[in-house]
């Protein structure tokens, strides 16, 4: 787990998604999240990393991160993948990302997390 903060302020704890095998399931067929807690994706390069939704439950904010540590993108209430063809899509910033972090949906806003704001992670 990685305490992810703000201006030296905690915003949540995230579990890492440490292994190949980690990143390709990420919260699949998580029932929920809690409250506070995230999942936080870092990878070896920058790149365009897409999400999808597939076997999710709930909703989720994916918040995407430079090499720099400062916030890029961020999708808003990324919706599991249902019957509906609007849901059948990938999630990715349009620039290049190192690392990328799931929280459930509402909490950027709750948090006041917004484009060009730095982060930091800490064990």
């Amino acid at each position: 787990m990685k305490t992810v903060y703000k201006h030296h302020k905690k915003l949540f704890l995230a579990e890492e998604a440490s292994s190949i095998a980690k990143k390709m399931v990420g919260l699949m067929f998580r029932s929920e999240l809690g409250k506070n807690n995230g999942m936080l994706f870092s990878f070896p390069f920058e790149n365009k990393w897409s999400f999808w939704m597939f076997g999710m439950r709930f909703p989720i904010d994916i918040v995407f991160i430079d090499k720099n540590m400062k916030v890029i993108c961020i999708e808003h209430a990324a919706k599991p993948l249902s019957l509906n063809p609007s849901t059948w899509k990938t999630v990715k910033p349009p620039v290049k990302c190192k690392h990328v972090i799931e929280i459930n949906a509402g909490e950027a806003k709750n948090k006041r997390i917004r484009i060009g704001d730095v982060l930091s992670f800490k064990k």
